[in-house]
């Protein structure tokens, strides 16, 4: 169940680049985003309420604390700047160029979790970090010499992948272990929407664009919202409760090269050798970064003893 549940995520994230390619030919990138994000969330919320009610329990009795809320109000806060740069810099990049460059993402994922207390940081892994700061070096060089726009184009993505997101899964690991994986999935949506909307109004961007573009785009739409989103983050939250986010940090090593292979085939490459050669690097680092991980245990129920601590 672990890996099919693996799998889905690392398949359905490697075409979500893409999809947010053609999502941008109608809807502008903060509303877009945000728009997706809110309808996860009334999804998400109609479900909430749906399995309380079966399970004839209150809504109020599976809501997070004050602790657990900050923490899920943060990542979600986090999530939702993130994915504004990565909105942006897809008007200029293709899928595959950007996931490449996100790729570095969980190297300091690695980083995140050790500060904040999560999991260990092995001197391996601080090897790995090494070589993968030299990809994404090298990718940058080669889209400084693509011109300014690209290279502007990969700053942000860059912003997401290295400051922004590897400190949402550090906080969510966190502060929502123990809640029901609906409820936490609900909340951290919200609140990435949330702050996207934010990002939309300061831009003044159009609300009524989206409503003259092609099917295509609608399409795209629907899937970054049900595929991309209420499928893809439950079962990404419901993996980090099972998993050490080192171990679901593998994702990115798999989806920059799917992205790529799509690139091709959509005749959108955008990277030069030199580019090539860094991808290469951050996905040997990614590689050496998680190797020897060993599965954490399953949480204990609230009634069970407390665990001892896990090792990597």
């Amino acid at each position: 169940m672990l890996a099919l549940a693996y799998v889905f995520c690392c398949l359905v994230w490697s075409t979500t680049w893409q999809a947010i390619r053609i999502c941008l030919l109608g809807y502008p990138p903060f509303f877009g985003a945000a728009l997706r994000f809110l309808l996860a969330t009334l999804i998400m919320g109609v479900a909430c309420v749906a399995v309380q009610r079966r399970r004839g329990q209150p809504l109020a009795s599976v809501l997070p604390d004050r602790r657990a809320h900050l923490g899920i109000l943060a990542a979600g806060g986090l999530n939702g700047l993130g994915y504004g740069c990565i909105y942006s810099a897809e008007q200029t990049l293709s899928g595959g160029t950007t996931a490449i460059v996100c790729a570095a993402s969980p190297l300091f994922t690695l980083l995140a979790a050790r500060l904040l207390g999560v999991e260990p940081l092995r001197w391996h892994r601080l090897f790995g970090l090494a070589i993968g700061v030299c990809g994404v070096g090298a990718i940058f060089w080669d889209g400084l010499r693509s011109g300014r726009e690209q290279f502007q184009a990969m700053l942000l993505a860059g912003m997401a992948s290295v400051l922004i997101w590897p400190l949402y899964g550090a906080l969510l690991k966190r502060y929502t272990s123990n809640l029901p994986t609906l409820v936490s999935t609900t909340y951290f949506l919200f609140y990435t929407s949330l702050i996207l909307f934010v990002l939309s109004l300061a831009r003044q961007e159009s609300f009524t664009r989206f409503l003259s573009a092609p099917l295509k785009v609608h399409l795209a739409f629907a899937y970054l919202t049900i595929v991309g989103s209420v499928l893809a983050w439950s079962v990404y939250m419901w993996l980090l409760r099972w998993l050490d986010l080192s171990v679901l940090s593998t994702l990115g090593l798999v989806q920059p090269l799917l992205s790529l292979a799509l690139d091709v085939l959509l005749r959108e490459a955008q990277l030069q050798p030199r580019g090539y050669v860094g991808a290469a690097l951050v996905l040997i680092g990614m590689a050496l970064t998680t190797q020897r991980i060993q599965q954490t245990r399953r949480p204990e129920s609230p009634a069970s003893p407390s665990p001892a601590s896990d090792k990597n």
